[in-house]
């Protein structure tokens, strides 16, 4: 008897650790070179889809086997899996705070020195190798944040 009272107490601590639910990344989060919320670089097509469901749009990229993936807020490049991902919307954000809509100021002190800085036309892109923001030159402000595992802007 006095042994069944501490495997007693083992099994329902097991039960309930099993009870638990598992950890999501639905935090909105853009963590450089790995995801946007929960959606990752390396993802396979099929999960991305199963996870986000019907894209909005979809646009094949000339010259590749790769489309791109319009979901709310995001857009998403893959071939059988995800390359890259762009958000465009506030809800998502850096750790620092980061965010579609932030001031070019705010953005560049929070992420520090740039690989490169390039402008093309109304907007300009700031490159840190594995996020890179781009800014409305008219109004300073990010209007997109890529992620990816080596972005290609300082070529």
């Amino acid at each position: 008897m006095r042994l069944a009272l501490p495997a007693l107490s083992l099994l329902s601590f097991l039960a309930s650790a099993c009870a638990t639910a598992p950890l999501t990344l639905n935090d909105n989060q853009i963590v450089p070179g790995e995801r946007v919320g929960e959606v990752r670089v390396g993802m396979p097509l099929a999960a991305l889809l199963s996870l986000k469901g019907t894209p909005v749009s979809t646009q094949p990229i000339p010259g590749t086997a790769a489309t791109t993936y319009a979901f709310d807020g995001m857009t998403v490049a893959a071939d059988d899996e995800v390359y890259w991902i762009i958000a465009g919307d506030p809800r998502f954000h850096t750790v620092s705070g980061v965010a579609p809509g932030s001031e070019q100021i705010f953005a560049r002190a929070a992420l520090g020195q740039p690989a490169c800085v390039v402008t093309k036309g109304l907007m300009t892109t700031y490159d840190y190798g594995k996020v890179y923001f781009d800014v409305e030159n008219a109004t300073g402000k990010v209007k997109l944040i890529g992620v990816m595992k080596k972005t290609q802007n300082c070529r």
